[in-house]
């Protein structure tokens, strides 16, 4: 297809993180007495940021305690950052096949989260940008990051395609007036993807480079 920008979503696209989110999530739990929760009920909350997964994964607490949830969240998932957090099978071969085409990375996780495990996997190179949910005043599946990435990058918007595992990432890029790729690979199956109409399957990241090239 010749896409020139390719801006990809981290957790469930390019990483799989799920554990460690669930290892912090449940290290709050514990503080308030509250049961462990299992990675596949974690996973199901992930998508629309911090603040949105601690309001379901600590749904029991009051509004007055929300933010020290938020701030014990933060300090818990430091510390497991990339514990067991890893690339999928793949994708770091991507990234170096894509070596020549401008990328970067459009989270609603925080930004200096993305960052960092990015730093950690050693992948941070490959992109000109890593933004998360709290780089500009908006995030996915608003479709201002996306196109205040491609005028930041000075990019062709006939020439940029998303890429990413969840609703919010077809909805952002549909609202953009871009194409996106889903990924089969993470964290949702063919079923939940097809309901937002994605421009492109990718059952594999072999897949991607076949898309975009």
């Amino acid at each position: 297809m010749g896409f020139n920008f390719l801006i990809f979503d981290l957790d469930g696209t390019l990483i799989d993180s799920q554990n460690d989110i669930t290892s912090a999530v449940n290290s709050v739990r514990r503080i308030y007495g509250l049961e462990y929760l299992p990675v596949k009920q974690v996973r199901s909350y992930l998508g629309d940021g911090v603040n949105a997964l601690m309001d379901k994964a600590i749904s029991e607490t009051k509004a007055m305690v929300k933010v020290e949830i938020l701030e014990k969240f933060k300090f818990y998932y430091r510390q497991y950052l990339t514990d067991t957090t890893v690339m999928y099978n793949g994708v770091r071969e991507m990234l170096e096949s894509l070596k020549n085409k401008k990328k970067a990375i459009l989270s609603n996780k925080n930004e200096d989260f993305c960052y960092e495990i990015a730093k950690r996997l050693k992948i941070s190179d490959y992109f000109v940008k890593v933004w998360g949910g709290d780089s500009i005043s908006a995030k996915k599946p608003n479709p201002k990051p996306i196109t205040d990435l491609i005028k930041l990058t000075n990019s062709d918007i006939s020439k940029t395609v998303m890429i990413g595992d969840s609703a919010n990432d077809f909805l952002a890029a549909k609202a953009a007036g871009i194409p996106s790729i889903a990924v089969l690979y993470g964290y949702s199956d063919l079923e939940q993807i097809q309901k937002y109409n994605p421009d492109f399957i990718a059952k594999t990241p072999q897949d991607i480079i076949d898309i975009v090239l």
